[in-house]
């Protein structure tokens, strides 16, 4: 079954590329709305009989991210823009809770592991800020944002080899995903943005969320 809910996550998945490249409206939003339901349902069927506190804020992470996707479909307003936005900060700081409670232990601050977070990140402020009524959006954002993929990075030694692999591979491509959308929406139109924003996106809610499943309690 896990097979199944897994291969159909990465089928809906192309058929939305699919749907940016051809493109196709019809195709986007009716294949959209289904991506993190299948994962929220792969989660699920992973963890019956074993439903914990940590299991519960992954599929809170799909829920928000969900809703998300759902009112970035309507982005060419600028308040259902920043609405996306929110939502998506909200399952931002979701995945950072749940990243610190699938370690074994609190994982310590290693500046030569953060370094190149912090690096990154000022680099892409400066190229994108000022951004006038989004600049704030964007500072606090990228702040979240950053501190999830640091905290998959801190996870090293305090979960399994394959979970922490997996989870900041995701946390990278999220990262990724949300730093086209940003230069795309912000700086300068990239060709084929949509594409390349679905493809590191779909990629890294089901790598983080594979990831996070392989932590053992």
């Amino acid at each position: 079954m896990l097979n199944l809910i897994f291969w159909f996550y990465i089928a809906v998945s192309a058929a939305n590329i699919v749907a940016k490249v051809i493109p196709s409206e019809v195709l986007d939003q009716f294949t959209k709305p289904l991506l993190m339901p299948l994962l929220m349902v792969y989660v699920y069927k992973s963890s019956i009989g074993k439903t914990t506190k940590r299991i519960l804020l992954i599929c809170l992470a799909l829920l928000f991210s969900w809703l998300g996707d759902v009112v970035l479909m309507y982005q060419a307003e600028e308040t259902f823009f920043m609405a996306g936005i929110g939502l998506f900060l909200i399952a931002q700081i979701t995945y950072v809770v749940v990243l610190r409670k699938s370690s074994y232990q609190r994982p310590s601050l290693n500046l030569m592991k953060v370094l190149p977070f912090l690096g990154y990140g000022i680099i892409l402020f400066y190229v994108l800020l000022p951004a006038g009524d989004f600049t704030l959006p964007i500072i606090v954002y990228g702040l979240v944002i950053m501190t999830m993929a640091i905290m998959a990075r801190l996870r090293e030694g305090n979960t399994s080899q394959e979970s922490y692999q997996l989870a900041l591979y995701g946390s990278l491509l999220f990262v990724l995903s949300d730093s086209i959308l940003a230069f795309n929406s912000f700086h300068t139109a990239i060709p084929y943005a949509g594409v390349w924003i679905m493809i590191t996106y779909c990629a890294a809610q089901l790598l983080l969320v594979i990831g996070l499943l392989k932590h053992a309690e």
